[in-house]
């Protein structure tokens, strides 16, 4: 059976052209300063939690930042749909430019995790209102490069990220990790005014799924699930169901109808994108620890592979976006899903005291490159399925699925690191990265429900 070729769509005029420059270009900047923020702030955080007196809140530092992400997006989502994405994107600049001023002038570590919710609620709005112009501003066939790109604004980031951090905190302080970035957001939120100026405005159709007060229920849902989950005794079970229910309805809401039954299309392909998160993720927040704990490795040579993978990931971005994207998104997803599952399954090769710990550098770049292939064709693919006025709504539910397969993830891998003890990481990694694959595996099944082959 043969299919006909869509024609090669027109070149854009040169005012057309210049136009798309100009916001892929402030696209980039937010994408960018997004990156150094997170890659800065990893590498600080240890000096950060000990300066503060706040080692017990270490891990709540970033926790706050994805509930808050949560709440962001919702909102963000919200007023895209209905208003036009320039108030969240330029807004949301903002939020995080005072959010890392609050950060890196805090006297307390309450403080300094009000300063990381105040990024996280600009960080969520700034990501959603970037896919609503991304849709807005660039026809379809363009896309695919688009997202490329933008996967591709980690990479520096990512290669220079830590050193640099390491080297300001070790020099003048880990405060002017955050203040130093806070200039290059209140930057991007002035250069942002006038290319958003063509960004669209809203519909008078928009759906609202959710409003502030169910985004708040669904991230503190999330917050009870995590603190179960880091606990070992009775109380974790009452806790755990607790969150659950608080964070079912808000969440029934935020998705697309028919999500949580897996109904084909767009409802499917939003948790398709969670789901690589739970495996991606889940196996990084403890492949530094593994190599730390059972090779004694340094805190440069741990970073290396998590480099290494957002190169990988930066090119399995780049192949996704040559050729007819349109005729081979099942191909990609598929592929994403079988270099995630198959690397981060063999990642148990590293729990082994007698494997070169290296082996961990190409596996974590094959990861990446899943990551690259996958996640970027289901942004592509949920932008072609969605009115205009459902773009901002849809974007949330992708970027909240990313966020809860992350905590789902990494809270999996405490839990078995928690029951197996302090002294027995082989045996729970061991038992953690297997599982992770396999969430992995399930995706790459799914797979045909959000995309039916051609």
């Amino acid at each position: 059976m043969t299919t006909a070729t869509a024609p090669a769509p027109p070149p854009p005029t040169s005012a057309a052209a210049r136009r798309e420059r100009l916001t892929l270009a402030a696209l980039l900047l937010v994408i960018t300063v997004v990156a150094v923020e997170a890659m800065a702030v990893a590498t600080a955080m240890p000096t950060v939690a000990k300066s503060l007196h706040g080692l017990g809140l270490f891990g709540w530092s970033f926790t706050a930042y994805l509930l808050a992400d949560i709440v962001g997006m919702v909102d963000a989502g919200a007023r895209a749909d209905r208003s036009g994405p320039r108030a969240p994107l330029i807004g949301g600049l903002v939020l995080f430019a005072s959010g890392l001023i609050v950060a890196g002038t805090a006297p307390t570590m309450p403080v300094f995790m009000a300063g990381r919710a105040l990024q996280g609620l600009g960080g969520g709005a700034m990501i959603v209102a970037v896919y609503v112009v991304v849709a807005r501003a660039f026809p379809e066939e363009r896309r695919p490069r688009v997202f490329a790109a933008m996967s591709g604004a980690w990479v520096v980031p990512a290669l220079i990220g830590p050193a640099l951090a390491g080297a300001v905190t070790d020099t003048i302080g880990w405060r002017w990790v955050f203040l130093g970035i806070a200039p290059l957001a209140v930057l991007g939120a002035v250069l942002l005014l006038p290319v958003m100026r063509d960004a669209g405005g809203g519909s008078e159709t928009a759906v609202r799924r959710l409003g502030t007060v169910g985004s708040v229920a669904l991230a503190g849902g999330l917050a009870l699930v995590q603190v179960a989950g880091e606990r070992l005794d009775l109380l974790a079970i009452p806790i755990a169901v607790a969150g659950v229910v608080l964070l079912a309805a808000p969440l029934r809401r935020a998705l697309p109808p028919g999500a949580l039954r897996l109904a084909r299309g767009l409802p499917t392909l939003v948790l398709l994108r969670g789901v690589f998160s739970v495996t991606f993720f889940g196996a990084e927040a403890y492949l530094p620890l593994t190599l730390t704990r059972l090779h004694h490795a340094s805190p440069t040579a741990v970073g290396i592979p998590l480099t290494v993978g957002a190169v990988g990931w930066s090119l399995g971005s780049w192949w996704q976006s040559h050729g007819d994207h349109s005729s081979r998104p099942l191909v990609l997803m598929r592929a994403g899903y079988a270099l995630v599952a198959a690397a981060v399954a063999a990642l148990v090769a590293v729990t082994f005291t007698g494997v070169n710990m290296w082996v961990a550098v190409p596996l974590w770049a094959i990861a990446g490159a899943g990551m690259g292939l996958g996640y970027p064709t289901i942004s592509v693919l949920l932008l072609r399925l969605s009115p205009e006025p459902e773009q901002g709504a849809n974007s949330a539910a992708l970027q909240i699925c990313d966020v809860m397969g992350s905590i789902i993830g990494v809270a999996a891998a405490a839990t078995l690191v928690a029951a197996a003890g302090t002294g027995h990481l082989q045996t729970a990694m061991r038992a953690a990265d297997p599982l992770l694959a396999l969430v992995a595996v399930s995706g790459l099944v799914l797979a045909s429900r959000a995309v039916r082959p051609r």
